[in-house]
């Protein structure tokens, strides 16, 4: 072993804090440190939260009519009708499925395909704590 390589294995001198009770201490020590960090991460703050896509939302320009997403990985499908325009008083509804996709599984903006509808084919729909904000103004929130 080389004169470098053997003074990296210098051992401490024997009045030195090493033993049991100084591992013991560190750990602790590093305990206390860590604490913190992993609590917040187990309680994540609602401001955090990762926005909860699935479900059913409501629609102010279609009054009544269906508004369901469910999400797999990053894959959303959004189902609804339409009526003319609401859905409430035995309108027609029409059918339609949308397609649609999460940046990411913790992402707070959706890119929703309406060209099906004659509509853009990546519309961004922001999650804004209670429901899918839209660049128009529109918003569809969840229904609890």
């Amino acid at each position: 072993v080389g004169r470098a390589a053997a003074g990296a294995f210098v051992q401490p001198p024997a009045d030195a804090a090493v033993g049991p009770s100084g591992r013991r201490s560190a750990l602790a020590t590093f305990g206390l440190v860590a604490a913190p960090a992993a609590a917040e991460l187990l309680f994540e703050s609602p401001a955090h939260a990762v926005p909860a896509w699935t479900g059913k939302y409501s629609d102010p320009s279609h009054p009544g009519c269906k508004r369901e997403l469910s999400v797999s990985g990053t894959s959303v499908k959004i189902d609804g009708t339409d009526g003319s325009p609401g859905c409430d008083s035995g309108e027609a509804q029409t059918p339609w499925s949308l397609s649609a996709a999460l940046r990411s599984a913790d992402s707070d903006e959706v890119l929703i395909d309406f060209s099906p509808k004659g509509g853009p084919k990546d519309l961004v729909g922001k999650w804004d704590g209670s429901g899918i904000r839209f660049p128009d103004g529109n918003k569809w929130s969840k229904k609890q």
